[in-house]
């Protein structure tokens, strides 16, 4: 499929801390002398016809929520290291590169502050972040007319029938049963 013509990203990041005790002997163990990263990644997905006048939904994805843990030595905190962590942590999440560069480095800063306060102790707490997504693709006027010749839908006037495309939104039922 050709590349849309537009697209916008928005993200909305909350992070805090929560105390580590849910965290089993062997996670513990693992977690001694980190910094442990819950990441909870919630994505949606929209793609919108914005053409000649007319906009409306195509389609829409809300994935379930993904979750992740990343431990982040304590050593590597002030390197540049540890947003290296946070950032391959997103990627292996299929995030966009847009919200791995927002969230990457407030993670982290986030954890150097609680390392600063806490010290140590720092690792008996889970850093949760938060990651929301939202991702848009417009199909504009020239992606639009590409979609149209191969879908061979008129013109009336120079404009789109609206019918047409009320009749390509219809919902087939499953007569299987």
């Amino acid at each position: 499929m050709a590349e849309m013509s537009s697209s916008k990203v928005g993200c909305s990041l909350k992070i805090y801390g929560a105390k580590a005790n849910y965290l089993s002997p062997a996670a513990a163990a693992a977690a001694a002398g980190s910094a442990v990263i819950q990441i909870r990644i919630n994505l949606r997905y929209q793609l919108f016809v914005k053409a000649y006048g007319i906009e409306f939904l195509v389609d829409e994805i809300i994935t379930p929520e993904f979750a992740t843990r990343v431990a982040v030595p304590l050593d590597f905190l002030l390197s540049g290291l540890s947003v290296m962590i946070v950032s391959d942590a997103l990627a292996n999440l299929k995030v966009d590169a847009r919200v791995i560069d927002y969230s990457s480095l407030r993670i982290v800063n986030f954890i150097v502050d609680m390392a600063k306060v806490r010290g140590i102790a720092v690792s008996d707490f889970v850093t949760v972040a938060e990651v929301s997504t939202n991702k848009i693709d417009y199909i504009r006027e020239e992606e639009f007319d590409r979609i149209s010749r191969t879908l061979n839908l008129e013109y009336v006037h120079g404009s789109i029938d609206n019918s047409l495309l009320v009749k390509q939104n219809v919902k087939s039922e499953d007569l299987s049963s």
